[in-house]
């Protein structure tokens, strides 16, 4: 019942041509009628008291026919009624969709009544399951909003909302934070551009804190005041964000160029209220992290990569030193830079550029290696003594005291030859640690369980419901995929295999692969359109539900 979704149920009515079986529609008009007598005829024609006959057509296979608009209406060549016989011939659309599947279904009913009750009945069951799993405490994640009103698409931008259910996991939390903000105005968005990434981390005091990045620059609030987010660095394309607690450092990714900030310089800890966040202060659990006019000047940025042409970073102990490694790319080739970030010194001069970067070696970080892969990559999983690297061979797993790569799994035994035809042509999105001697290497459309060494453990994959295009693992538990045509999020039992949750939406993206700093377990983030405001975007993090069983 998660996996099906009602994509539109007010579709203008068509009529069924005179040849046999299942044949052309077209939308209903008649000469000179008002668009006030359209709606009216759309809505009176009703004979029947219930759902009834349908008739079902694919869309897929019509599209020569039938096309759909942004506002999600069905556009066709007009047909204009003749005589009454031709309203017995009326048929009233509405489609349906299975996630993950990329065809859309069209069925027909007889009238428009018994079209809105299939709907109202395809509501109510939906309604009725959803209530039926939270009731039974049977979907692990709940969802937490941290931003309804901060973000939105632009002016230009429009797409068809989703038909809302109440009781889901995000109805809940948007209903939750309108509640907390009930009799306060609706703050405007202070951002309408892309959201690209998010991450969790703490102040030197121990305030909880969340950052997101997007392409108009970093935006950062309170994690207890989802209405309280001010803008902190001012720049452009923001597509991955990450802070290390321990350096108090801020690692971004801006216009393909890897950069370090202090924390202190774009987060300061201060108790002096500014106007600068008045409009956002609508809580009365508002806190006060905005800089005041007397804080000190802050510290510039560091500029830790040359040209632009960093694709991605990951940051992770290994061998007990924190270490961040960054892709750049050359040609069809990569090559990975690491580096060490060092404790903080004082500097008696400093050299910086005409955009206010530090030029050369700081003291923010140390090289400390490189190494090569002769192949595109796309996702890099660091391990206590080793490192997994996503790319278009598969997976290649190294050190980095000998910094020679295999290739896993390995599939080359003839009883690996269904697994080896299933993944062929897949885009690796990743490998995840399951136990200390399993783990879990994820494709689009499967995942296979590997032991240490890289050879198959289990004859089975794990197959998904859509094609992902983003994949994360938390707690060594539920693996997180969000599809690639961005419409859900689905939750599997990483162990075992099976379908835990599904949380659907519109244009949902990873923010936050919930991996934390320190040890700490973070939380996994996503973004999507708002469930009910036609361009807001609405950010919120996935929580494990107390005294979940698995």
């Amino acid at each position: 019942m998660d996996l099906l979704v009602l994509k539109s149920s007010n579709d203008d009515p068509v009529v069924k041509a005179n040849i046999k079986g299942i044949g052309a529609v077209g939308a209903v008009a008649r000469p000179n009628a008002t668009a006030q007598e359209a709606r009216i005829n759309r809505t009176s024609i009703s004979n029947g008291t219930g759902p009834g006959t349908l008739t079902h057509t694919n869309t897929t296979s019509s599209a020569a026919s039938i096309s759909t608009t942004m506002s999600g209406k069905t556009l066709v060549a007009n047909t204009v009624l003749d005589s009454p016989k031709d309203a017995e011939r009326l048929l009233f659309p509405f489609r349906i969709k299975h996630l993950g599947k990329t065809e859309v279904y069209t069925l027909y009913a007889p009238t428009a009544q018994n079209r809105q009750d299939w709907c109202d009945k395809i509501i109510e069951a939906k309604t009725r399951h959803a209530a039926s799993l939270y009731k039974q405490n049977a979907e692990p994640f709940r969802l937490r909003v941290v931003a309804d009103a901060a973000f939105a698409y632009d002016a230009m931008s429009s797409a068809p909302k989703n038909t809302l259910i109440r009781g889901t996991p995000l109805d809940r939390a948007v209903r939750e934070v309108e509640d907390r903000f009930a009799g306060s105005p609706r703050p405007n968005p202070i951002c309408r551009a892309s959201v690209n990434c998010a991450t969790n981390f703490h102040q030197p005091y121990g305030n909880p804190m969340i950052a997101v990045g997007t392409d108009y620059g970093v935006f950062i609030t309170h994690r207890d005041n989802p209405r309280g987010w001010f803008k902190a660095i001012s720049i452009n394309r923001v597509t991955q964000i990450a802070v290390l607690e321990e350096f108090s450092l801020l690692i971004l990714i801006a216009e393909k160029s890897l950069i370090a900030y202090h924390l202190d310089s774009v987060c300061p800890v201060t108790s002096t209220p500014t106007s600068a966040n008045s409009n956002n202060t609508s809580s009365p659990n508002h806190h006060n992290i905005l800089p005041s006019p007397s804080a000190q000047q802050p510290r510039p940025p560091q500029k830790l990569s040359g040209a632009r042409d960093v694709s991605f970073f990951a940051t992770g102990r290994m061998k007990d030193r924190t270490l961040l490694f960054y892709k750049k790319r050359e040609g069809v080739s990569s090559i990975f830079k690491v580096l060490e970030p060092v404790y903080q010194k004082s500097s008696t001069s400093s050299s910086r550029s005409r955009f206010g970067f530090k030029k050369g070696t700081t003291e923010f970080f140390r090289d400390f290696d490189d190494f090569y892969i002769p192949s595109e990559t796309y996702a890099i999983n660091l391990f206590q003594n080793s490192l997994a690297i996503s790319t278009a061979r598969g997976v290649e797993v190294m050190t980095l005291d000998k910094k020679v790569p295999f290739s896993i799994p390995d599939l080359r035994a003839p009883e690996c030859a269904s697994i080896k035809e299933r993944v062929k042509d897949q885009r690796p999105l990743g490998m995840f640690r399951l136990s200390d001697s399993e783990f879990l290497l994820v494709f689009e459309e499967v995942g296979i369980y590997v032991n240490k060494h890289g050879d198959v453990s289990r004859a089975v994959v794990m197959e998904f419901v859509g094609k992902a295009k983003q994949a994360t693992l938390w707690g060594e538990t539920y693996l997180v995929l969000v599809d690639q045509e961005g419409g859900f999020v689905e939750v599997r039992n990483a162990v075992n295999g099976r379908l835990r949750q599904v949380v659907s939406g519109r244009d949902v993206r990873l923010l936050d692969e919930g991996r934390g700093d320190r040890g700490r377990e973070g939380s996994v983030k996503v973004c999507m359109g708002h469930p009910e405001l036609e361009r807001g975007v609405v950010v919120v993090e996935m929580i494990v539900n107390e005294g979940l069983k698995e």
